[in-house]
């Protein structure tokens, strides 16, 4: 029998956009940070400071396009992941898609998907075990890969 690498988790999806989220708040941030920077250097408190080539106050914007730039990307990315996980099937993905991403309750998931509250409530319970357990296995594997520098391999 052949061996293949460990398959990630079935909602690894979730976390991938959760990170992708925090990563352009965190863009979001660094922009709205720089630009109000720049303003501070030209018409704010700074205004009246001389500059010169080196001074921190002269080269405040430069980081701005990329920062832009990087923005759009992780945004294209999110928006694709979104793509991809409305192709997703069963009530698993819906219900975490609606809590995780729409940002439902309990109750709005239930009348969505037509399903009693204490269903919706049940099963997400049991997705909330379950990534908890895969969260916790994954970092266990991580941390034995670590240990020995190899790649864990199922049979």
């Amino acid at each position: 029998m052949g061996m293949r690498k460990h398959k990630q988790s079935t909602f690894e999806w979730l976390n991938e956009y959760l990170e992708l989220k925090d990563e352009c708040h965190l863009l979001e941030w660094k922009i709205r940070k720089t630009k109000h920077e720049e303003w501070r250097w030209l018409e704010g408190d700074l205004a009246g400071v001389r500059i010169n080539g080196k001074s921190k106050g002269s080269h405040v914007s430069d980081n701005l396009p990329k920062l832009e730039s990087d923005l759009k990307t992780c945004e294209n990315e999110m928006n694709t992941l979104l793509q991809i996980v409305d192709t997703f099937q069963g009530y698993e993905n819906d219900i975490l898609r609606l809590k995780y991403i729409d940002g439902l309750s309990i109750e709005d998931i239930a009348e969505k998907l037509n399903l009693s509250v204490s269903t919706v409530s049940q099963r997400h319970a049991e997705l909330h075990r379950r990534l908890d357990f895969i969260d916790h296995w994954e970092q266990k594997r991580k941390s034995f890969n670590d240990r020995l520098d190899v790649d864990f391999v199922e049979m």
